[in-house]
């Protein structure tokens, strides 16, 4: 009986080791649901919004929050409202996401370094105001103009040079090869991970986008060791009607720049090829660059029910400056053109060339010059575009009084009062004058010199 004993009290203890290991493992598991139960109240949901606000300025709502060992940190139902004075006209929130998914590298971390191994955002919608676009350009730093190089001096006549002497042969200086750059240390990779992304630029109040980029998916690599990757885009469309389906574009990384190679498209019909790169840097400095090659253009609808086509059209055009300050972004786009045709009803203007040159600096959009030439009739106009929406524009028609009259007369017959040509230094040729003003979202013109005004958006 004395020798069961110490059997009992030994399976006593292997019982008291199993529940202390039991204990062990459960209470990790047990800690992991009450973090994420606690993730998931309101309380912190309002506190990760809050500090979300306090960077951008923006009222947001967060869904839910939560996190795994493997799986990284992740908000659910993501959303930045429009500002204030914007939203009576603009329903939709600026910025919303289904999900976004933080996976960071946790050696990284736990080292005292912000690593992150991978981003993903499901389903992120940016519905962006032309209206924000324009305050963010009237309120952002502008970009300082080059100082002008001081004026050289006058030249002074160069010294006497003596006649030289039996040439003197002597060795070059040896010259010690540089040491080798260590190479850098290999990190990885840091992705940003799209899923059915899409944006939206429009006008306030208006139910129909200006541009529209929707369905994109992609892996774009931001961070680490240089990797390529593509991105499609399902559908890129402006004022409702589409430009081109289906696009992929090839990115590199190679740091500290994300380069978009030369993708080349059809847009509208037309080709056209487009690159770009955006550097790591603060406020996230970008360059595009786009190139029609010369081509035939298809004739497309003018105002006052016009027409217009040319035998071969051809343009260049560039964008610069910080992505997330509007007031920097700097653009060119230089078009031209061979033997355009301008159709108004029954008559039709046969022109020899024309060209057009559109600048965007600090916030104002400037078409400075355009026109169509001929030995017989000419066409010549420049407009603007300021940052807070307002608009205006001037347009002469020069050729032959009869010439000119008829013109007018097609292209608003119903337009009350007279149309006024202005004279010019030769009988045989008189001009008349269209003057746009308003704004990008209502417009008028005037017909003709103190001519009848016509509202565009009535």
């Amino acid at each position: 009986m004395e020798s069961g004993a110490p059997i009992g009290e030994k399976r006593r203890g292997i019982r008291r080791w199993q529940r202390i290991t039991l204990g062990l493992i459960a209470l990790p598991v047990l800690l992991f649901l009450l973090g994420n139960l606690l993730l998931s109240s309101r309380w912190t949901c309002r506190w990760a919004a809050s500090q979300i606000e306090h960077r951008t300025g923006l009222e947001t709502l967060v869904g839910g929050v939560s996190w795994t060992p493997w799986d990284g940190a992740s908000l659910r139902s993501l959303e930045l409202r429009q500002p204030p004075a914007l939203r009576a006209a603009v329903k939709q929130p600026l910025i919303h996401i289904a999900k976004v998914r933080v996976v960071p590298v946790w050696r990284a971390w736990l080292r005292g370094r912000f690593e992150v191994r991978s981003i993903e955002l499901d389903t992120p919608r940016i519905v962006l105001p032309l209206e924000l676009i324009s305050q963010l350009a009237r309120t952002a730093p502008q970009v300082p103009a080059a100082t002008a190089s001081p004026v050289p001096p006058s030249p002074q006549p160069p010294p006497a040079v003596a006649q030289p002497g039996p040439p003197v042969t002597t060795p070059p200086p040896v010259v010690a090869p540089a040491p080798p750059q260590p190479a850098a240390p290999s990190q990885p990779t840091g992705w940003l991970r799209l899923k059915n992304a899409s944006i939206t630029v429009l006008l306030a109040g208006s139910h129909r986008p200006l541009l529209e980029i929707s369905n994109a998916s992609g892996a774009i690599p931001i961070a680490g060791d240089t990797a390529r990757s593509n991105v499609t885009i399902g559908l890129i469309s402006a004022l409702g009607n589409p430009v081109t389906r289906d696009l992929t574009t090839s990115i590199e990384w190679t740091h500290p720049l994300l380069s978009l190679k030369p993708v080349e498209t059809k847009i509208g019909g037309y080709h056209i090829t487009v690159a770009g790169k955006i550097g790591n840097f603060s406020g996230l400095p970008l360059q595009i660059e786009a190139q029609l090659p010369r081509q035939a253009l298809a004739p497309f609808a003018l105002p006052f029910h016009g027409q217009a086509s040319a035998e071969a059209v051809a343009a260049n055009g560039r964008f610069r400056g910080l992505l997330l300050a509007p007031g920097t972004w700097q653009g060119d786009l230089i078009a031209e053109s061979i033997a355009p045709t301008v159709k108004f009803a029954s008559h039709e203007a046969k022109f020899d060339r024309g060209s057009a040159v559109t600048v965007l600096r600090g916030g104002v959009l400037s078409c400075v010059d355009a026109r169509l030439i001929s030995d017989e009739l000419s066409l010549l106009g420049n407009a603007t575009v300021l940052a807070d929406g307002r608009a205006a524009g001037v347009a002469r028609l020069v050729g032959a009084p009869e010439t000119v009259s008829a013109i007018v007369g097609q292209i608003s017959p119903n337009a009350p009062g007279p149309r006024t040509l202005t004279p010019l230094n030769t009988p045989q040729r008189a001009a008349f004058d269209l003057e746009a003003f308003g704004n990008i979202s209502h417009l008028f013109v005037r017909l003709g010199k103190d001519g009848p005004i016509l509202n565009l958006n009535p």
